[in-house]
């Protein structure tokens, strides 16, 4: 591709902007559109679609520190967003262009390598761990999720900029006595964002122009800056109930479904809930 459509949605909530990727990720599979888009998020919980949410979160304290939940159309484990913790990404892709592998691990590899060129702006050396996360330094900082029509793929993800560890384990279904220092540092063996890395604060306005560049490099193209079309804003709105509805949210939980290879904690997670 020599050119990619591409918006930018700045600050905007969970629920709008899951909303959005699904209406444009609907339209792209009549129209064949290849899009990039990016997005900071609000205080925010994003579920995979097959998660069991009341098994992996803890609501009340969820609700308590103000984190909105809601669950998307692709799979994966959870997408946890402190406030001004980071930048995603999203990123519709025609199967049958050449720039995008039908293999699913490979358009993961791929697509990731959006990071992986954001991170050479700072002089960082990203990896691709399969099946689909980035390392920095051998951390995580970048987890991202996809789904698929006939024509198109929708993959989404993030890379952390400021990430609030110790209030992602208190919305988690963790007892609060392991939620200790100790307990925090082993997660950080696992997990790091750009702040912690380069030693600084990192603004997200810098970050969005590294992962714009992510996006040129990764698919050797220009990008058109453009706005949602009509069509895509309409069906935004008629979208939008569903993700803020409870029988959306909730459908592989409180007993009613289970769905067949329900994702469960992140590994990260589980290992934590293992400490002493």
């Amino acid at each position: 591709m020599d050119e990619l459509r591409f918006i930018d949605f700045g600050f905007t909530d969970v629920y709008k902007i899951m909303a959005a990727n699904e209406a444009m990720f609907r339209i792209a599979e009549r129209t064949g559109e290849n899009v990039g888009f990016l997005w900071i998020p609000d205080k925010s919980i994003n579920m995979g679609y097959s998660q069991l949410i009341e098994r992996e979160l803890n609501l009340k304290r969820c609700k308590d520190l103000g984190y909105q939940i809601t669950r998307r159309i692709s799979g994966g484990g959870m997408a946890f967003a402190s406030e001004k913790s980071q930048v995603q990404y999203g990123f519709i892709g025609n199967l049958e262009d050449p720039q995008v592998p039908l293999d699913m691990i490979e358009s993961f590899r791929k697509i990731c390598h959006i990071i992986i060129h954001a991170l050479e702006k700072y002089g960082l050396r990203g990896e691709f761990k399969p099946i689909n996360d980035v390392l920095c330094n051998g951390k995580k900082i970048s987890g991202s999720a996809q789904t698929r029509g006939n024509r198109v793929l929708l993959q989404h993800g993030t890379i952390l900029v400021n990430f609030n560890i110790r209030e992602m384990l208190l919305c988690c279904n963790i007892p609060l006595e392991k939620i200790s220092d100790k307990g925090i540092k082993s997660v950080e063996e696992r997990l790091t964002d750009l702040n912690r890395e380069l030693g600084r604060e990192v603004p997200l306005d810098d970050v969005n122009k590294a992962m714009r560049y992510g996006f040129e490099k990764t698919f050797n193209c220009t990008l058109r800056d453009d706005e949602m079309t009509e069509e895509e804003k309409k069906l935004t709105d008629k979208l939008l109930p569903k993700y803020h509805d409870e029988d959306w949210i909730f459908r592989y939980t409180r007993g009613k479904t289970r769905s067949v290879g329900a994702y469960e904690a992140s590994e990260e997670i589980k290992e934590f809930g293992k400490k002493e």
